[in-house]
């Protein structure tokens, strides 16, 4: 058995929420924090609609959210995950376009939502603030040309100790071992790392054998996220 049994049914999420924003997100995107008051979401919300006209940005404080583009017979592609410390939405409002895809909380969220206006008129008259941003959008430069030469270059094994490693900084840094229940679907996951879920079910098997995961009252356990493969020139979750 695989270390995800079912894996189109992720283990019911806990009641508490995530942990709470670090010191240095919060002072990365202090010109932000005074604009909008923090807000708890659950997991399952759309936060805007892809065709959408822009309306507004988040700030995400804690929490995990997918970004998803949908054809015309419904189906999903995930284009990326975004982790405490990114905007989203901020290419629509600048360019006054559409919303390109659907954000949606994986994870009860803590976001700051700000209202497109407000938003384009601090970013016009407060330069830290644009620098900021662009130094935002570099990383998500960074982060594109990572993830295709991650399909490219790195073992199905490995993609998926890097998505692992990812997770693991949703939470307290402070814990060497890492409790998990993952917030994406065993298919979100296969398709995300580019495998069939039942290739992903054996690779799971093969972390476990090789104890660097284990199963606990439907909890996934990383004694060590350190001993995961990773990337050390990807972005780290939280800017």
């Amino acid at each position: 058995m695989g270390i995800y049994p079912d894996l189109d049914s992720p283990p019911p999420r806990p009641a508490a929420g995530m942990p709470p924003a670090s010191s240095c997100m919060t002072e990365y995107w202090a010109e932000i924090n005074v604009l909008a008051p923090v807000q708890a979401y659950p997991p399952g919300v759309n936060l805007f609609l892809q065709g959408a006209p822009p309306q507004e940005v988040y700030l995400i404080e804690t929490g995990l959210i997918k970004l998803c583009r949908y054809d015309e017979d419904g189906g999903e592609i995930i284009i990326d995950l975004r982790f405490p410390g990114w905007l989203l939405g901020t290419d629509s409002v600048l360019i006054q376009q559409s919303y390109p895809v659907t954000a949606v909380t994986l994870t009860r969220c803590n976001l700051r939502r700000i209202p497109a206006g407000i938003f384009e008129h601090q970013l016009k008259s407060n330069a830290e603030l644009s620098w900021r941003l662009h130094q935002m959008h570099s990383r998500e430069l960074h982060s594109q040309v990572n993830r295709v030469t991650m399909l490219g270059c790195l073992t199905a094994r490995q993609r998926l100790e890097q998505l692992l490693w990812q997770l693991s900084g949703l939470e307290p840094a402070a814990q060497k071992e890492v409790r998990l229940q993952l917030p994406l679907k065993g298919h979100e996951i296969a398709r995300w790392i580019a495998i069939t879920p039942a290739y992903l079910s054996r690779l799971f098997e093969q972390l476990e054998a090789a104890g660097l995961i284990r199963r606990h009252k439907g909890w996934l356990v990383i004694p060590d996220a350190r001993s995961l493969w990773h990337n050390c020139d990807s972005p780290t979750p939280q800017l």
